[in-house]
């Protein structure tokens, strides 16, 4: 990410740049193998709160990433420098789109180990449960492929039914605050549904 690479700029200028210069092309590889060490030993742990730590150091690495497609130049806030992405916008969509994924998928599966525990305890038959895992596996899986496959098409759709919707919006008065207004509504509503689905 343009962000990486300054900072390596950085420390390759700085009073220490000339001594482990020789040692740079380590750099990568090193960080890599740091990552994996970490991530592993927090997915060891095995509970919901080391795999939501797990993710927060995932979305760190790659917030990076989002910051040079960003509409506002966030990096020159830290850096004097414009933002040039090493890779594609859907390269970046797709990643994040895989790590909301798998923390869900992590974050379901210790749910579903403490369902099973707790069926046991009840003295459930092994069988029974079997089945009650299968079916929450089940659904977990068709609710996340779902779930990717309209965010993939909404993220596809956007550009082009921003262009359909601009030269009506713009005859608006206010066209940001009504939009604005609207979104609101909308993700309300969608919060209220939620909330009433969830407690029956």
């Amino acid at each position: 990410t343009t962000l990486y690479n300054k900072i390596l700029s950085k420390i390759s200028g700085s009073v220490i740049g000339p001594a482990i210069e020789p040692y740079m092309p380590y750099f990568n590889i090193t960080i890599i193998i740091l990552v994996l060490f970490v991530s592993f030993s927090f997915w060891r742990k095995g509970d919901e709160v080391w795999f939501g730590r797990l993710f927060s150091l995932n979305m760190l690495m790659f917030f990076p990433s989002v910051l040079d497609f960003s509409t506002f130049n966030w990096i020159g806030l830290i850096f004097d420098l414009k933002p040039t992405p090493g890779v594609t916008h859907i390269w970046v969509f797709g990643v994040g789109l895989l790590l909301q994924i798998t923390y869900l998928m992590l974050s379901y599966t210790v749910r579903f180990r403490y369902t099973r525990e707790e069926l046991k305890g009840r003295g459930a038959n092994e069988q029974d449960i079997n089945d009650v895992t299968r079916g929450q596996v089940s659904y977990l899986v068709l609710l996340t492929t779902l779930t990717a496959g309209l965010t993939a098409g909404i993220y596809i759709a956007a550009p082009y039914l921003t262009k359909l919707a601009i030269n009506p919006i713009e005859g608006l008065p206010v066209p940001h605050m009504l939009v604005g207004f609207l979104v609101v509504v909308f993700i309300a509503a969608a919060l209220v549904i939620y909330l009433r689905t969830s407690s029956e």
